[in-house]
Parts: C-alpha cells; sequence; structure tokens
C-alpha cells in the first residue's frame, strides 16, 4: 500500500502498464496485417488463375502476369503486339502478337492455358469489330 501513495512509484507503475498496453497493441496489429496480406495475396492468386477471363482486360492482366517468369521474346511480343495492339483496338496485331507468343517453345502449360484464354477473347473481339455496323458520315 505504500507504494500506491508515493507518486514516484506510481508513476512507474503507470509508465510500465502503458508500455505492456503498448506491446500487446503492436502484437494485435502485426498479427492482423499478416493476416490480411496472406488473404489478399493468397485469395488473389487462387481467383485469378483458376478463372477463365471474361474481358480483354482481364485476360491481359492474367497473361501478363503468368509472363513474368518467361524469356524476354515472349514478354517483348506480349508488350509490344498484343497489349499496344489491344489498347488501340488494333485486334489483327494483337493476334499476330498473339501467335508469336504461343510459338514460345519455353512457356509452360499454365501459361499457354492463359494465351489460349487471351486468344479466344480476342478472336471473339475482333469477329465482333468486324461485324461492327460503319461510322455514319
Amino acid at each position: 500500500m505504500g507504494v500506491a501513495c508515493d507518486p514516484q512509484h506510481q508513476d512507474l507503475y503507470g509508465s510500465l502498464i502503458q508500455a505492456n498496453q503498448v506491446k500487446k497493441t503492436g502484437s494485435l496489429v502485426a498479427v492482423l496485417l499478416i493476416t490480411l496480406l496472406a488473404c489478399t495475396f493468397g485469395c488473389n492468386k487462387s481467383a485469378s488463375s483458376g478463372q477463365k477471363p471474361q474481358t480483354l482486360e482481364a485476360g491481359m492482366a492474367q497473361l501478363q502476369a503468368a509472363l513474368t517468369e518467361a524469356n524476354a521474346v515472349a514478354q517483348s511480343n506480349f508488350y509490344n503486339s498484343v497489349s499496344s495492339g489491344i489498347r488501340y483496338g488494333n485486334y489483327v496485331q494483337a493476334l499476330e502478337g498473339m501467335d508469336r507468343v504461343n510459338e514460345d517453345p519455353t512457356l509452360n502449360s499454365q501459361q499457354k492455358k492463359v494465351a489460349n484464354d487471351l486468344m479466344d477473347l480476342l478472336k471473339a473481339a475482333a469477329q465482333k469489330q468486324q461485324n461492327a455496323p460503319a461510322p455514319a458520315q
């Protein structure tokens, strides 16, 4: 009881309690952050690798991610022909680039699957573009 009456000891005891609370809060924040990061990257990877893309943008994002481990030639064909062709609506150029990407013998089966999925989307977009009515003048 003598410790509680002494202001010097009371401040020291209060500081120890606050320091302990900060350590607990810091640990809790660290655990929550790690859990959030693990869920974000784990969930994102399974969703992108297991589903067939529905849009050209999604297909491009999946192929770009799949080609991060590919050789420089496949990446160059993707960025210089496929990506720019899609960006500017030149689907013929994009399809020609996809042919070069698909012909690369160093691609693994997952990369080829993603490339074929994008190729299907590109063919549909090119067909739709050809069937579109000409703009009125």
